[in-house]
């Protein structure tokens, strides 16, 4: 009797709901029933559920938009005094840029520039401050900023240097790369590339970077998809994007030639 009596209050306890509780669950850290001792205790559905596949980082290589109708040719950039730098690839090495004194630009036809612009045979990143502003909030780690005077312009611009150079190229997943060879380059450029078409990176080699240059073709200016949806909420004008991270393209299977039947069969 004293047994029966117990194991009907453990059950009536059960049933009643705790402080925290919804009306029939058990509380958190209640022991299973006794009733069913040799049952396995069920997982929770978020338990049962497979894994959930982390989402693959998204890369673009971030262009100039030649084609915008109130685009402007920039200059290369040069001293105030108009002295020519040492190299006109200086800012696009994929490395921090030792301030050489104030900067300048000249604008070609004269007018605004665009919030985008990639100046002169170097292909340098000019930016407003509205774009400075975004790579300073989302990417510090990742560029340098050099302020530069603008011809005719009185609002602030910057010369955008990104810092992080790596070796991230996906060559199998190219359309096409060609390499240096010690036939036809200096020794510093051997097994850099000569000619990258369709560029895809392996998300998995840029170290976190948000904003790079790849090692072996820094020409090309990539960017995390979180600094692509800003710059697109900002309204930023002069930017052209093409993703450097998806597959490529499935080659088409050649259609086989149906074969026919001759006459009179």
């Amino acid at each position: 009797m004293f047994r029966r009596l117990t194991q009907a209050l453990r059950l009536l306890a059960r049933r009643i709901p705790g402080p925290a509780s919804s009306e029939g669950t058990p509380r958190m850290g209640a022991a299973p029933s006794e009733e069913t001792p040799d049952r396995p205790r069920r997982a929770s559905a978020a338990r049962r559920a497979p894994p959930r596949t982390a989402r693959a980082a998204r890369y673009f290589d971030l262009h100039d938009d030649f084609r915008h109708p109130a685009r402007r040719e920039l200059s290369d950039p040069v001293s105030v005094e108009g002295r020519k730098l040492d190299s006109v690839w200086f800012f696009t090495s994929g490395a921090p840029v030792l301030q050489r004194g104030r900067l300048k630009l000249t604008v070609e036809p004269p007018g605004r520039p665009l919030d985008f612009s990639l100046a002169g045979a170097g292909l340098t990143p000019v930016v407003h401050a509205t774009v400075a502003s975004v790579f300073r909030e989302l990417a510090p780690d990742d560029v340098q900023l050099l302020p530069v005077e603008v011809e005719g312009e009185s609002e602030p611009y910057f010369i955008l240097v990104a810092t992080r150079l790596m070796r991230c190229i996906d060559e199998r997943a190219c359309a096409e790369v060609a390499h240096y060879t010690a036939q036809d380059a200096p020794p510093e450029r051997v097994g850099h590339y000569r000619t990258v078409k369709g560029l895809r990176i392996d998300p998995e080699k840029t170290g976190g970077a948000r904003v790079l240059r790849t090692w072996g073709w820094p020409v090309s200016l990539i960017v995390s998809e979180g600094i692509k949806e800003a710059l697109e909420h900002a309204g930023v004008s002069g930017v052209r994007f093409a993703e450097v991270t998806r597959p490529p393209p499935a080659r088409r299977k050649p259609r086989r030639k149906s074969r026919r039947k001759p006459r009179g069969e």
